[in-house]
Formats: structure tokens, C-alpha cells, sequence
């Protein structure tokens, strides 16, 4: 093994080098530090690709952290308690007391493996339990790197019991607690509510939908909610493009409410497809559409999802459901067209009615108006005849020649006023307001101050025609 004192700063004992009673220390000249083999150490952050149970995850640790801190960071986070890890990947004679900064790394990331290995005996008192956990200090500076207060870590995402309003404001709070504030926004309601602000919108509007599966025993929650689902360009895309729904399947009655809701939303062919994959792929995204008015899953994530794939999958959704939404849109403007012309034509048919009433108002009050005006007449006429005496059987003959062409024939006394022949010629229907009285031979027109002469002061006495003609305004 090659111990390089540069790669230590100098500062490490023997003991903590791993450097052993008897061994052979050679000093030689070296072309260039050692250390840029590998990443760089002191005051950084330092990257590892971690295989756990089989899967890769990329952590990123700050150097001054020790590898006991890893090994517990590990335990808290993916519940494999330190006496259980196996570890492979190391560099030689590394101890749990030293730091990260002082090891050898291999450059982008350095792999480690860990498995956990069977414990044939458990104690029964707690030292081996307290052995595992960080101290204080070490444990409060990792999960402020990665997920926030130790005290948010054990508060639950959701309550069982609560009201899925409730629950979903309690979901952001802590979420928020544990990962900050950059995630994709989430729903603050049910999932009917979020079909309905998806969905239940004109189709330029509408988005598809996201649920979010969670659970805090899934070994790579941790990982994938700081690494992808926090990533600034994936919370960025999906605030922009999608809806997204939280749901916590942490405990088994949570598990329960959430596909009750679903299959209320979706029916249990949706609740199916994604209950397969729950149990092995948590956390999980499944994304919803709506295709002529039918909410179908068109792609569901699991947790092996980094944020380059994750964002490729995302992109592939919303240009997917841009073609339908495309199709909507185009229904939708056919439907507002024919509505528009069922408006037109319903405003049209109303103005012809209104129109009609109108007409119809109009004629009744017309035929009322005539109504009044005849019987108005008919008393006049009647009025007007009362004040013509009867006719005798000889006296001035007067022949009346109307505007119409027609003629009427009348003898009166010769004692007879002027004025009882305008009274006769009104019984007839000619108002004397509105007629005169004309001789023609000698032409003579019959003034108002005439009135009250006598047929014979006016030599009216033997077969004479008058004129009733219009008087002119």
C-alpha cells in the first residue's frame, strides 16, 4: 500500500494513517500531489455513487464529514444500522474517525457499496444503538445539507384521519421543512379538486395532471426528493406544464385512503396500474391526461428516475398531450362557433317575436283607438242628429254632394238655421270642425258668422246643391 503524506495534510498520526508496528516507510520524490488523482478535498464537497441493495445513488457529502458520519447517515436514512453495513470500495486502512477530505478519491464520484450483513445476536441494552447515531453536531450539519431539521425528518407528510385538505397543506409544510423551498408546487386539496383545476378548464388551459406517491420506509424517498424531485429545471418544468398531487403512503391506512381516492377519480382499472408498481417502485410519479372527457395514466416513474431522465419523460408528457390538447382546442372552437350561431340565430328569432308582439301591440291598439274613435263617432253622429229636426214633406230641397262623389238629399224648412245642415252632414260622418259647406252657382263659400241665418235669409229656399268639401289647413 502506498501512504502519501500529502494526501493527510501532514496533521494524522501513524495509528490513524493505519500504519502498523514493523512496517517500512520509503520516502520518494513526488512529480505531482497526489491528491489530483482523485477530488479535490479540504474546505469542499465531495461526490459518491453508493450501491444500496443493488442500487446506485448519488450522495454528496461535505469533506470535513468523517466516514463513521457517512456509515450513519446511511443507517438513518435507508435504515441499516452501521453494525449491519458491509462495506466495499474504500481506500486501504481507512477508519471510521477519519475525514473525507483526507481519503483518496477516485474523480467525478467515488463508488462504495454497501449490503447489510445478517446479526446472529441483538443486545438488549443501547449502547450498540447509540454507537450507530451520529453525535449532536454532526448529525444536525448532514441533514441540513440534504433535507432540513432533524425535527421535520419525524414529522409525519400526512395524518391518517385527516381530511384530504388537510392533509395536503401538512404535506407542503413539512415537505417544504425537509427539502426547502424549490419542489414542484403541490395541490393543496383533494384529488377532485386537482382534476378539476387540471382539467375542467378551456383546453388551452388545461395541464396534465401528477400524482405524487411518497413513503418514508422507501430506501430511496430521501435520495430522490432531494436530488430529482427538488431539482431546480424539474420543479421550474413541472410548476409550468403540470399539476401536481401528493399523496402519502407511509402507513398502511394512508395507503388505503389514497386508492380509495383514486378509485372514486379514476375507477380500479387506474388504481390497478398503479397499485403493480407501488410496492417496488416508490417513490413514484404517475402522470394523468384526459382524452374525450376519460382520465387515463399515460406514464408512471419509479424512483430509478435521475432528473435528466426524469425531464426527458416530462417533456415527452406535455408535447404527447399537446396533440390532444390541440384536437380540444379545435373541438372546442367548432363548439363555440355553433354556439355563437345558435346564439345568433336565437337572438335573430327573439327580435322577430319581439318584433311581432310589437306589430300586434301595435294593431291592438290601433283597432282600439278605432274603436274609441267609432263609438266616439257613432255618439257624435248620434249627438248631431238629435239637433236635426225631423224632415217635412216640402220646403228647400238640398241636395248634399259629399267628397266622395256621393250624393244625399234633404228637405229642410226654410226657417231652418245653416248651422242644422252642418249638424246634418256630421250625423253623417263629416265633422263640421273638419267641413265646409260650398255653393258653386253663385260660387259662395258659407263663413262661420253665417251660421245662424236662416235658409231663407240666405235664398236657400228652392232645390239647391251644396258641397261638403275638406276644410284646408
Amino acid at each position: 500500500a502506498v501512504v502519501s503524506t500529502q494526501s493527510t495534510g501532514g496533521h494524522r498520526t501513524l495509528a490513524q494513517m493505519g500504519v502498523q508496528e514493523g512496517t517500512t516507510l520509503l520516502m520518494v520524490e513526488a512529480e505531482a500531489p497526489l491528491q489530483s488523482r482523485g477530488q479535490a478535498s479540504r474546505g469542499g464537497r465531495l461526490s459518491f455513487t453508493v450501491s444500496i441493495h443493488g442500487q446506485d445513488f448519488d450522495l454528496v457529502f461535505p469533506s470535513s464529514h468523517t466516514v463513521h458520519a457517512v456509515k450513519s447517515y446511511i443507517a438513518s436514512t435507508y435504515h441499516i444500522p452501521v453494525r449491519e453495513q458491509t462495506w466495499t470500495g474504500w481506500p486501504p486502512a481507512t477508519s471510521d474517525s477519519l475525514e473525507l477530505g483526507d481519503l483518496v478519491l477516485d474523480s467525478p464520484s467515488h463508488r462504495l457499496r454497501v449490503t447489510r450483513s445478517e446479526v446472529i445476536a441483538i443486545s438488549d441494552d443501547d449502547d450498540d444503538d447509540f454507537a450507530d447515531a451520529l453525535d449532536d453536531d454532526e448529525l444536525m450539519e448532514l441533514t441540513d445539507e440534504s433535507s432540513g431539521s432533524t425535527d421535520s425528518v419525524r414529522k409525519p407528510l400526512m395524518t391518517p384521519g385527516k381530511s384530504a385538505e388537510e392533509n395536503a397543506f401538512q404535506f407542503i409544510q413539512v415537505f417544504q421543512e425537509r427539502y426547502g423551498t424549490v419542489h414542484p408546487s403541490f395541490h393543496a386539496g383533494s384529488l377532485r379538486s386537482a382534476m378539476s383545476a387540471a382539467f375542467s378548464v378551456p383546453a388551452q388551459l388545461k395541464r396534465p395532471l401528477v400524482l405524487y406517491f411518497h413513503s418514508d420506509k422507501a430506501v430511496s424517498a430521501h435520495i430522490f426528493c432531494s436530488q430529482v424531485l427538488c431539482s431546480e429545471s424539474i420543479a421550474m418544468y413541472m410548476d409550468e406544464h403540470f399539476l401536481v398531487c401528493p399523496f402519502d403512503l407511509t402507513s398502511a391506512r394512508l395507503q388505503r385512503d389514497a386508492m380509495e381516492e383514486c378509485v372514486e377519480v379514476f375507477g380500479f382499472e387506474a388504481r390497478h396500474a398503479m397499485q403493480k408498481r407501488i410496492p417496488s417502485q416508490l417513490p413514484m410519479l404517475a402522470i394523468i391526461t384526459k382524452i374525450k372527457g376519460s382520465p387515463q395514466v399515460f406514464s408512471i416513474f419509479g424512483s430509478e428516475m435521475n432528473p435528466d431522465l426524469l425531464m426527458a419523460s416530462l417533456v415527452d408528457a406535455v408535447e404527447n398531450y399537446a396533440q390532444t390538447k390541440s384536437l380540444e382546442r379545435a373541438q372546442e372552437l367548432e363548439q363555440e362557433q355553433r354556439s355563437m350561431l345558435r346564439e345568433q340565430q336565437e337572438r335573430e328569432y327573439q327580435d322577430s317575436l319581439q318584433r311581432d308582439r310589437e306589430r300586434d301591440e301595435a294593431r291592438r291598439r290601433e283597432e282600439k283607438e278605432e274603436q274609441l274613435r267609432s263609438q266616439t263617432n257613432e255618439a257624435k253622429l248620434s249627438s248631431f242628429a238629435d239637433l236635426v229636426p225631423p224632415e217635412p214633406d216640402s220646403g228647400a230641397d238640398i241636395t248634399f254632394k259629399l267628397p266622395s262623389g256621393d250624393r244625399i238629399n234633404r228637405k229642410f224648412p226654410p226657417s231652418t238655421k245653416l248651422k242644422v245642415l252642418r249638424y246634418f252632414i256630421g250625423s253623417k260622418g263629416f265633422s263640421p270642425a273638419e267641413h265646409k259647406l260650398v255653393q258653386n252657382f253663385p260660387k259662395r263659400q258659407f263663413d262661420e258668422d253665417e251660421m245662424e241665418l236662416t235658409l231663407a235669409d240666405l235664398g236657400l229656399t228652392r232645390r239647391e246643391i251644396l258641397y261638403v268639401e275638406e276644410i284646408e289647413w
